[in-house]
């Protein structure tokens, strides 16, 4: 019998109480799918609270975590090193050290029973959330304000949770969602080189590089947009029942 979320929460709480990379991750990971869900199941708003106050509180773990890979990452680029890379990885070290003292983590949620007729209730979402996917797709391509990109992205990752309750998200779907998160994680490298005093030498480029990323990122959804939109189509045809 698969274990109930609350279940695989309180696997990961030794960990995540820790301040585990890895257990952060799959923690954020855990309470989308789980909100999609109760979402679905109209569930009290205290139990979806519960999770949702979850996932801020592990959220600035998360995106620290992945903006220090994407640095790292150009730092090998630019052939960057030495004391000031050095000193670099030391103070994030700190101040992450010091953000998982500081964190507070709310009490394990409590487990809801699932929904009766979840297919039936996964298929309505999903008709309702493809076709407001397709009336917001055009306008937020042509977007340029970050939060607009990132709202609709956390609409496609709803989106793909409750199609996960019925079968696998098409590639196209995957695609999409892989280029805004990058897009977003652009965003935090971004405000976080140009807060905090650090790589003096290689900042200009580091900067330059995360925003070439971004435009980049924007392209490539713009570019996959087809394959999704006729996707989206596909489940306003079908009622959800398939692809």
């Amino acid at each position: 019998m698969p274990r109930t979320p609350n279940r695989l929460l309180e696997d990961l709480w030794p960990a995540l109480a820790q301040g585990d990379p890895q257990a952060v991750h799959e923690a954020r990971k855990l309470t989308r799918k789980v909100a999609a869900e109760l979402k679905l199941g109209n569930a009290p708003k205290k139990t979806r609270r519960a999770w949702r106050d979850l996932r801020r509180a592990v959220a600035p773990l998360r995106d620290r975590d992945v903006a220090f890979g994407h640095i790292g990452e150009a730092l090998d680029e630019l052939g960057q090193g030495g004391a000031g890379r050095e000193a670099f990885a030391a103070d994030w070290g700190r101040q992450r050290a010091e953000a998982v003292a500081a964190l507070k983590l709310p009490k394990v949620p409590t487990d809801t029973p699932r929904p009766k007729h979840l297919r039936r209730r996964a298929r309505e979402a999903l008709t309702e959330q493809a076709g407001e996917l397709l009336a917001s797709g055009p306008g937020v391509l042509k977007a340029r304000r970050p939060d607009t990109w990132h709202e609709w992205r956390k609409a496609l990752k709803n989106y793909r949770y409750t199609l996960e309750l019925l079968r696998e998200p098409p590639d196209a779907l995957k695609t999409v969602l892989d280029g805004l998160g990058r897009l977003q994680d652009a965003e935090v490298v971004l405000d976080i080189l140009e807060h905090e005093p650090w790589l003096e030498g290689a900042r200009a480029d580091l900067i330059a590089r995360e925003r070439r990323i971004r435009l980049e990122s924007r392209k490539e959804v713009r570019a996959q947009w087809p394959a999704l939109e006729a996707h989206l189509n596909r489940v306003l045809e079908t009622g959800g029942r398939k692809d």
